[in-house]
């Protein structure tokens, strides 16, 4: 038995294929979105700010309680480095929720209308 080997063609490499695309704030925003989506921040990524610092491009985006920023190499296209941080925001010293605001609400009238009825009872 005798086995036939073909030897395959391999393209030749030219200087047109190696040419790459130039990165403008359209595309750098499509590679870090998809990069991002894809370690599992799906919804809510909005891009907020891209610019271009020292040859590399810095994108900042904003999440439910996230901020990131992704910063990607101007000429290589690779994802440099990345952060993921919470926002920040500050905060007043009491922060007053719409569900705080009904627990406080009907702990006072359960308060008011117990005493309304008890201390009738006992005379007061």
């Amino acid at each position: 038995m005798s086995t036939a080997l073909q030897k395959r063609n391999r393209s030749i490499i030219t200087s047109a294929s190696l040419k790459i695309k130039k990165l403008n704030a359209e595309t750098v925003t499509a590679i870090a979105t998809g990069f991002l989506k894809r370690i599992g921040h799906k919804s809510g990524v909005k891009p907020k700010r891209v610019s271009l610092e020292e040859g590399a491009y810095i994108v900042e985006f904003e999440m439910k309680k996230l901020m990131a920023i992704v910063r990607i190499d101007a000429e290589t296209h690779e994802i440099k480095e990345y952060e993921i941080q919470s926002k920040g925001e500050e905060t007043s010293f009491i922060s007053i929720s719409p569900k705080m605001i009904a627990v406080i609400f009907g702990v006072s009238t359960a308060v008011y209308v117990t005493l309304y009825f008890v201390l009738p009872m006992f005379g007061f």
